[in-house]
């Protein structure tokens, strides 16, 4: 269509003063140039020479390609490419080509060199970089692209009438303000769109524009369907050589603005109504200070009426709060507005209450401030309601913050809001250094499923719950803690918060566990001193007669005989212990040398350690004097030495046993390599009939236990499977 050829014309028009433009920028590139000179050898092109300003942008140094072939200083597939350029130059052909070499877009050209007899000696070439024409193309399309979205997209409507007031083309927007489609109004003169009382106007203002005046003014057209459409226009005369080639014209639909304007006057009435009726003070100040209107809330709140205080300043600011006031209106006037600050005001009757005040400033039709307005709404109830409140927080928080139970809040996800401080002194960790995460951390690996099963119970529930959890503190022991948590519900139902209260049990655990092993060993001791005495008499019947049968055995028989008698004898061993549970105290104690004692039991249970190749090594020092009862103790090292000798009886090692003095006590230990105690296992050694061996009774540790315990001392266990097991045993001296 001859329209659109208008329109490219006009494009073309637009490039060609850019391009000219152009031309100097790419001139100006010239000068970031290289130029080069290349061999080949062995079908490996090497640089000769290669120097110019555009190596330094290329990053490199100016000697850096001379004399080196070209995949020695350039990226591998760089290199490629231009072999493939240099192989084709090599046949005689110039080669132009453009490429980017990191991150420099430039333009190349290399072309052979013959020698006398015609033939391809070397390849010169140069390279310029194309940075500046590459933004200048990429400018000129993004201008280009801007102006034809700008015309095609703009909201406004925009068109071309040429001289004799006939369109050339028209923007997408002035079919939706007229109803014409492009094709229906290209050619046709403007005014039979005028309506009629209109057009001498617009045909006055048409005239005016050809003679190279810009106008803005108001008109009024019909629509294709017929109704009127009301126009701001603003025609522009486009010169092209000095003449006025056509007239460029942009058009808004203001129809909805002057039904606007019609509205006004009653949306005013109607805020004037709403500002009278409001519930909240409001008044209007000139830049005095003085009072020019207020609504009847206004004389409610202060008990003023508006004919009192009209022209004069308003007594209602307390005296400590002036200078505060006045620096805040000063600003006011500067154009600032603030919004919902909280002060005192002062009635009438000299009473104060709480107010609730934003200041906006006021201005004229030409944006001079005139003056400010102050809405203010009474807060004094609710500000007597949060200082009562406030006051309530601060006896909860000294509560929260000086008891010893563990306070925490936690949100709905499981994050910490809250630890009270309680948490250092108990656990040694800071208040508020947990996360989301780490909290979960210091749960013992048994307890937290166990926990996060009973949180999500109680988000469920919203009912409380109660359980106790191991935690780890900041030493790494760790402690029993009885947790209670409670559910938080907002007003929708919903599960807000957790709240958990947690106490430290651990020492009382300790001591209910150590209640529950004295019940037993009471017990135990009770039933050992009943039974003893009634087993040991046919005990003692039964061996006799055994071994008088086994004098009179046969051969055959005899090795049943021999077997009863072990078992008796296993009978016998099992009663002694017993009878050592009845025993409460050290009978026979005295002043013994460890050393000696341990030696002893050493040398008795050497035969066996020999069987299985065990070696002892005491390490004992001199003069390790202790009041005791030797032979209980000599029980004892017998029983922890048996135990190592037993673990390590697959193959032999070595059990070392050393004795030290040290400040107030006497330390005794006995360390094997053999198959070690899980650690799931140590903490019940010692309990009655809990044993690790396939034979054991389950008594041997325990009365070592109760000996130990008689002679005020210690035993420590450690241990680790397949390494090894340390008893320690601590006595103080004597």
């Amino acid at each position: 269509m001859n329209h659109s050829k208008s329109q490219t014309s006009q494009y073309k028009n637009r490039k060609a003063s850019l391009a000219k433009t152009y031309e100097f920028e790419v001139a100006d590139q010239v000068q970031d140039s290289l130029m080069f000179i290349v061999e080949k050898k062995e079908s490996t092109y090497h640089f000769i020479t290669c120097q110019g300003a555009l190596l330094q942008k290329f990053g490199y140094e100016d000697d850096a390609f001379n004399g080196k072939q070209i995949d020695e200083c350039l990226p591998k597939y760089h290199a490629i490419r231009r072999a493939i350029s240099y192989d084709r130059a090599w046949e005689g052909n110039s080669v132009t080509y453009e490429d980017t070499l990191n991150g420099i877009p430039y333009m190349g050209a290399v072309s052979p060199v013959y020698d006398e007899k015609g033939e391809v000696t070397r390849l010169q070439g140069f390279c310029v970089d194309m940075s500046k024409k590459k933004r200048a193309e990429e400018k000129l399309k993004e201008r280009e692209y801007y102006f034809r979205t700008l015309f095609n997209y703009h909201p406004d409507g925009i068109f071309t009438l040429n001289k004799d007031g006939r369109f050339l083309f028209i923007n997408p927007a002035v079919s939706q303000i007229c109803g014409y489609d492009e094709h229906e109004l290209y050619q046709t003169h403007f005014m039979p769109l005028i309506v009629p009382e209109e057009r001498q106007k617009a045909e006055d203002f048409f005239h005016r524009a050809k003679q190279g005046e810009m106008l803005h003014f108001e008109t009024s057209v019909f629509h294709k369907d017929g109704h009127q459409i009301d126009l701001q226009v603003t025609n522009i005369p486009i010169n092209i050589d000095g003449e006025i080639h056509s007239i460029y014209g942009i058009v808004k639909d203001i129809s909805c603005r002057k039904k606007s304007e019609k509205e006004l006057h009653h949306l005013r009435h109607r805020i004037a109504s709403m500002i009278y009726q409001s519930a909240d003070s409001i008044a209007v100040f000139d830049l005095k200070n003085h009072l020019i209107s207020a609504n009847p809330a206004f004389e409610a709140f202060y008990g003023w009426t508006e004919e009192e205080l009209i022209g004069k300043t308003v007594p209602y600011i307390p005296e400590e709060e002036l200078k505060t006031y006045l620096h805040i209106i000063n600003k006011v006037k500067k154009g600032e507005k603030f919004t919902g600050l909280e002060s005192t005001r002062i009635r009438k009757d000299g009473t104060k209450f709480y107010v609730s005040v934003t200041f906006s400033p006021l201005h004229d039709e030409d944006g001079d401030i005139i003056g400010y307005s102050a809405i203010t709404r009474d807060i004094h109830s609710q500000k007597i309601a949060q200082e009562a409140l406030r006051k309530k927080n601060e006896q909860y928080q000294i509560i929260t913050e000086h008891t010893m139970d563990l306070i925490s809040v936690f949100n709905a996800d499981g994050q910490i809001m809250y630890s009270s401080p309680s948490h250092y002194a108990v656990l040694g960790y800071e208040s508020g250094s947990f996360t989301d995460l780490e909290w979960t951390e210091i749960v013992h690996p048994e307890d937290l499923p166990d926990l996060l099963k009973s949180i999500a119970n109680l988000k469920n529930s919203k009912q409380s719950m109660k359980m106790e959890v191991r935690v780890k503190n900041s030493e790494g022991q760790w402690l029993t803690l009885e947790t209670y948590g409670t559910a938080v519900v907002n007003h929708k139902e919903e599960v807000d918060s957790i709240v958990t209260i947690s106490r430290d049990i651990t020492e009382r655990k300790k001591t209910e566990d150590f209640l529950r092993k004295s019940e037993k060993l009471a017990v135990l001791g009770q039933l050992a001193a009943g039974i003893a005495h009634e087993i040991r008499n046919p005990l003692t019947s039964l061996k006799g007669f055994t071994h008088l049968l086994r004098a009179n055995a046969s051969e055959e028989e005899h090795d049943y005989y021999q077997i009863m008698l072990s078992e008796l004898e296993r009978i016998n061993t099992i009663v002694g212990e017993f009878m050592m549970l009845a025993k409460p105290q050290p009978k026979n104690v005295k002043k013994n040398d460890i050393g000696r004692v341990l030696k002893e039991a050493a040398s008795l249970l050497e035969a066996q350690a020999n069987l299985h190749s065990i070696e002892f090594i005491l390490d004992l020092d001199s003069e390790l004097f202790l009041e005791c009862e030797a032979d209980q103790l000599k029980q004892v090292f017998i029983n922890l030495m048996k135990n190592g000798i037993e673990a390590m009886e697959d193959d032999g090692k070595l059990l070392k046993i050393k004795a030290k003095k040290e400040q107030d006590a006497i330390v005794i230990s006995f360390k094997d390599d053999g198959c070690g105690i899980p650690q799931d296992k140590i903490d019940h050694i010692g309990e009655p009939f809990y044993t690790t061996k396939e034979k054991g009774t389950g008594l041997g540790m325990m009365i070592c236990n109760k000996i130990i315990e008689n002679h005020n001392g210690k035993l420590e266990i450690e241990s680790e499977v397949d390494k090894g097991t340390v008893v320690t045993l601590t006595f103080p001296k004597a």
